[in-house]
């Protein structure tokens, strides 16, 4: 098995973000040959036939850009030193989508089931023991226990995160948010009133001078605007307004109103 194929199963199997750059023409000339491959994880080149230092540049900067839109895409590279124009083909492999859901009370039960039916790496993180536990949360891939804030600003955030703010109270909301409101996570969203969530908010753009476009990513009140009432009901909205945001969809979310 070659190292390509051997680096691919790596990927598959950890769930991992990676991009396959093909080349797929070349002009006359080039150094470079149709068919020639690399593969991009983790902002570097970890195997492949590609040598050239220019066009390898090209293709970092360009699988970073396919990263973020998470999408494959034929590319035309200008790389003079490499003969001019090539095609060239980036598959883009997104990473499994990681959940985190900070504070495990009565709503994080129903959530933490229904994200591991639709395939979410689930991590539960509270500061009380008798609530983050196995015998409450067996489904999670991990429960953590400690200071929310802290441990949510330790945890690796990529733009495959999203991350929901479920906590006893704003007292422990505001903390955690701050920590990640600036991160490339796809989601977050912080349950609450309107008139606790808008005070919030003012807070941050007083206190904290956190520009407008930055608060206003934050879905706040959580969850699809499905008249929910009960914990399941709850969670169910906020699940569903995960897949809207992950899966491009039109749904009206609370926050938007």
């Amino acid at each position: 098995m070659s190292q390509l194929a051997e680096e691919l199963i790596r990927v598959k199997e950890e769930g991992a973000a990676a991009v396959l750059a093909t080349v797929v023409e070349a002009g006359d000339g080039s150094p470079i040959q149709p068919g020639e491959k690399c593969l991009v994880r983790d902002g570097g080149i970890r195997v492949g036939s590609i040598r050239h230092e220019g066009l390898i540049r090209a293709i970092l900067t360009e699988a970073e850009l396919r990263l973020q839109e998470q999408k494959s895409k034929l590319v035309t590279l200008e790389v003079q030193e490499a003969g001019g124009k090539l095609d060239v083909f980036f598959d883009v492999m997104v990473a499994s989508p990681k959940l985190y859901v900070v504070g495990a009370g009565h709503i994080a039960v129903p959530l933490v089931k229904l994200a591991k039916i639709l395939d979410f790496h689930v991590t539960v993180l509270d500061d009380r023991m008798l609530f983050a536990n196995r015998e409450r949360f067996p489904e999670a891939d991990a429960v953590l226990v400690g200071d929310m804030a802290q441990t949510l600003k330790g945890l690796p955030i990529d733009p495959s995160t999203y991350i929901v703010l479920i906590t006893r109270g704003h007292k422990y909301d505001e903390p955690c948010l701050r920590e990640i409101i600036h991160s490339p996570a796809r989601y977050i969203g912080m349950i609450g009133s309107r008139r606790r969530v808008k005070a919030c908010f003012q807070r941050f753009r007083d206190e904290e001078k956190i520009a407008e476009e930055v608060i206003e990513r934050v879905y706040a009140p959580i969850g699809l605007d499905i008249n929910t009432e009960t914990p399941e009901e709850i969670a169910l909205g906020i699940m569903a307004e995960i897949i809207k945001i992950r899966r491009g969809g039109k749904a009206q979310s609370l926050s938007r109103h």
